[in-house]
């Protein structure tokens, strides 16, 4: 099963492009209630990830700070991967590329960017370092309003991304989420939030 659609009972819709055939259905979080995980669902998409290998536990590697539990920027955003006991690095969120505003609104001087290593291992409060990860994206903007103003006049299945690029409306409406959350579930079935962001 790849990020083509939610999990069972969910309104079908499309993922992040970043995140295709990587992930599977996602059993609601243990710390989300079941109101919230309708409420969650029913404006965005949510699914466990999986390597292509068939891996669900990852190792997580980042740039940026903890605060508490969360991974978040400090002077250049956050990056994070996951990374599978085989060496596979998977992209999770790099907050200078992912989400509405980094790829409309925010620009980054590129010099920045290249200095930030994702080599710092997160580590819970139990002292474990593996996980389960489900992703929630949100989907708020209503793109059927929002496409006359980003489409490009000469080119109308384009849009043009803040840092210059042309890419196709599909995927920028779906690329675009405006916001994230990512779930970890230790061994001991403890879940937290690593990630938790509002894109736009």
């Amino acid at each position: 099963m790849t990020n083509g659609k939610s999990v069972p009972g969910a309104a079908t819709r499309l993922g992040p492009p970043h995140l295709v055939g990587l992930t599977e259905p996602a059993d609601r979080p243990c710390h989300v209630s079941e109101r919230v995980w309708a409420g969650l669902l029913e404006v965005g998409w949510a699914a466990r990830l999986r390597s292509d290998d068939g891996r669900t536990r990852f190792q997580l590697r980042y740039y940026g700070e903890r605060l508490e539990d969360l991974i978040v920027g400090d002077k250049a955003p956050a990056l994070v991967y996951a990374v599978t006991e085989s060496g596979q690095r998977i992209l999770l969120f790099d907050g200078a590329a992912h989400g509405h505003d980094a790829m409309f609104c925010d620009s980054w001087d590129a010099d920045t960017l290249r200095t930030r290593r994702a080599d710092q291992v997160y580590v819970d409060a139990d002292g474990e370092d593996t996980f389960e990860l489900v992703v929630w994206v949100g989907y708020n903007i209503d793109w059927e309003d929002e496409r006359e103003s980003v489409v490009d006049a000469d080119a109308p299945d384009l849009v043009t991304l803040v840092d210059g690029r042309r890419i196709p409306f599909e995927i920028a409406r779906h690329a675009a989420f405006d916001a994230l959350s990512i779930w970890a579930t230790n061994a001991r079935g403890r879940t937290v939030d690593i990630v938790s962001e509002e894109l736009a």
